[in-house]
C-alpha cells in the first residue's frame, strides 16, 4: 500500500511540473509572437500593383490595383532608361480595386515601367508598348 501512494505522488507531481513548464512555454511563446508581430507593417499601409491583362500593350490599357483602406498613390510612367517620365495621377484612392485608363498612342514603342508610389512603398511592373 504504501509503494502505491508514493507512485500515485510521483505521478502528481510530474504532472504538476508538466503543466507548469507547458504554461511556461504557452507565454513565452505568445511573448515572442507579439514581438515579432510589433516589427511588421499593417497591411492597410500598402497596396497591390497587377500586371497589365494583354502584354505587349497597344491602344487603351488599364492599371488595376487594390488598396485595403483609403490611400494617397502617385500613378506614373517612365521609360527604361530612365529618359522619359510623366505622372499619370496622384491622390487618395478608395478602398478596393482601382482602375486607371491610359492611352499608349501617346507614346513611342518600347518598354515602359509603370510605378505606384504611396508613402510607404514603390512597386513597378514593365510593360512593352507596341501601337
Amino acid at each position: 500500500m504504501f509503494l502505491i501512494a508514493q507512485d500515485i505522488q510521483k505521478v502528481v507531481l510530474f504532472v504538476g511540473w508538466l503543466s507548469l513548464g507547458l504554461i511556461v512555454f504557452f507565454i513565452l511563446y505568445r511573448r515572442l509572437l507579439k514581438h515579432l508581430q510589433r516589427k511588421r507593417y499593417a497591411k492597410e499601409q500598402f497596396f497591390i500593383l497587377h500586371p497589365i491583362e494583354k502584354n505587349p500593350a497597344s491602344g487603351v490599357i488599364q492599371i488595376y490595383f487594390e488598396t485595403h483602406s483609403p490611400l494617397e498613390i502617385e500613378i506614373s510612367i517612365f521609360s527604361q532608361d530612365q529618359s522619359f517620365h510623366q505622372v499619370l495621377e496622384k491622390k487618395t484612392y478608395k478602398k478596393g480595386g482601382n482602375i486607371i485608363e491610359i492611352d499608349t498612342t501617346k507614346f513611342k514603342n518600347g518598354r515602359y515601367f509603370y510605378q505606384g508610389k504611396s508613402h510607404n512603398q514603390k512597386t513597378k511592373k514593365l510593360v512593352e508598348i507596341i501601337n
